[in-house]
């Protein structure tokens, strides 16, 4: 009953009962907030994969460089990011190469070590189908997925060689 006398009162004086507003407002900022909320939370889930997807890398590059050379890591990395990356589907593209540089001149005879260099190229999947739609785009493809690149390099845990490595025909640009 005091509502109403109110809303007679602000009548009688001219002014109108300024009801709803606040639920208008609300109404319209509703979507915003939630589109960032949930923003947040699929970044969330990107930033983690990614972090994930750098240390899985890092683990299998190090694992190769104890592998003998030329050894095919393929397998082994697939293993490492199935246990490292969140909602790991199995669908990273992987490229490794082996190449070799001169170790700097000491005395005696020239020696050669070896670098193993693994490249991954992973679509970590977008959970939230609202924030999909906005940010799928960003890596250049729209698949649902957003791709996130990796490359690791590390010499490979060998005694000096006296000659390039057998199979290894790739200089190494930057030892």
């Amino acid at each position: 009953m005091t509502m109403f006398r109110a809303a007679v009162r602000a009548a009688r004086a001219g002014k109108q009962p300024e009801r709803g507003q606040a639920l208008t407002e609300f109404a319209l900022l509703l979507p915003l907030i939630v589109v960032l909320f949930f923003g947040i939370i699929q970044f969330g889930f990107l930033f983690g994969g990614q972090i994930a997807l750098i240390n899985g890398v890092r683990e299998a590059a190090r694992y190769t460089s104890t592998s003998p050379i030329n050894s095919n890591p393929t397998a082994q990395i697939q293993s490492v990011l199935r246990t490292a990356v969140p909602a790991y589907n199995g669908t990273a593209a992987i490229t490794y190469s082996y190449c070799y540089y001169a170790n700097p001149a000491t005395a005696g005879p020239t020696t050669y070590s070896t670098r193993v260099r693994i490249v991954v190229a992973y679509g970590h999947p977008l959970f939230i189908p609202i924030v999909g739609l906005l940010i799928d785009g960003l890596d250049g493809t729209t698949d649902n997925k957003f791709t996130a690149h990796v490359a690791e390099e590390m010499r490979v845990e060998s005694q000096p060689l006296s000659s390039p490595p057998g199979g290894v025909t790739t200089v190494c640009t930057n030892p």
